[in-house]
């Protein structure tokens, strides 16, 4: 069994990345959960038919207005997606009102309840978790120690390897509940960009680049259709090539091999570039 935990900060293709890891799983026959940590709820769109689906948030209030936490089963949060992926959207409260990280920490805490973090029910479990800000909920797979590998989605942008060197203060801090960096996947947004800087910031971590993913128009055309993932549209494409490679390694990836990151203050993280 596997827990992975694909951070990065909004808009660097975490959800896209993590929806076709959940794919690739199933198609390959295991068991998968996909948890979506993100006020948006969207990273099931693509592994649900249908649309948006009905957030944790959503069905809490409605159920635990109509009866006890206790009485709250598993079939009542979980939506069954293509695949036989088991899919969760923890949404979140209206924009400006309440905290969204709240939201995930709770979400966390009924799963748990429920037994479905436990070993044994899932061969992979996906969390897809928004990285801006590792605080409070957002930060809740690595301070309960729900999460095990991992990963960190940047590009060649500099705060997108700020908000991946704050992920790495939080696995840093949290390594004592089991969790490692596996890597960093690059998803590229200038496809002629020098990759030596990004080379340059694992390094300094003390961490991998897991995979390079290239800037493929089968990723916009899969999610304007909203109908499959990439990799189940456009197989032969060069984004579902590098995916498949990732979800390979991301497997294979162990925690001996995995040292404890060494992320930069902010002061030194800036004189670096």
């Amino acid at each position: 069994m596997s827990n992975i935990v694909v951070f990065g900060k909004g808009g660097i293709g975490k959800s896209t990345i993590s929806a076709n890891l959940s794919t690739l799983y199933a198609l390959e026959g295991r068991k998968v959960l996909h948890v979506g940590c993100d006020p948006k709820h969207d990273s099931t769109l693509g592994l649900v038919d249908g649309g948006l689906i009905e957030t944790f948030m959503e069905k809490y209030a409605r159920l635990y207005g109509a009866r006890d936490h206790g009485e709250i089963t598993a079939a009542d949060l979980i939506v069954k997606g293509r695949l036989g992926i088991d899919c969760v959207e923890a949404g979140g409260p209206e924009p400006g009102v309440g905290c969204a990280g709240r939201g995930i920490s709770l979400m966390l805490e009924a799963l748990q309840d429920l037994g479905l973090l436990k070993s044994g029910g899932y061969d992979a479990r996906v969390f897809d978790v928004l990285g801006d800000v590792v605080c409070g909920g957002f930060a809740a797979p690595l301070r309960k120690g729900f999460a095990e590998k991992i990963v960190i989605v940047v590009s060649e942008e500099l705060m997108a390897l700020y908000a991946a060197n704050n992920i790495a203060k939080s696995v840093k801090t949290y390594s004592s509940n089991g969790v490692y960096l596996a890597g960093l996947v690059a998803n590229l947004k200038d496809g002629q960009v020098d990759r030596r800087r990004i080379e340059r910031f694992a390094a300094i971590l003390g961490t991998r680049i897991l995979e390079f993913i290239p800037r493929d128009p089968a990723v916009r055309e899969a999610e304007f259709a909203r109908e499959k993932t990439v990799v189940e549209r456009a197989p032969k494409s060069a984004f579902a090539k590098s995916v498949k490679s990732l979800a390979a390694k991301i497997l294979a990836v162990k925690r001996s091999d995995c040292p404890i990151p060494t992320p930069m203050d902010d002061r030194r993280f800036y004189e670096a570039w």
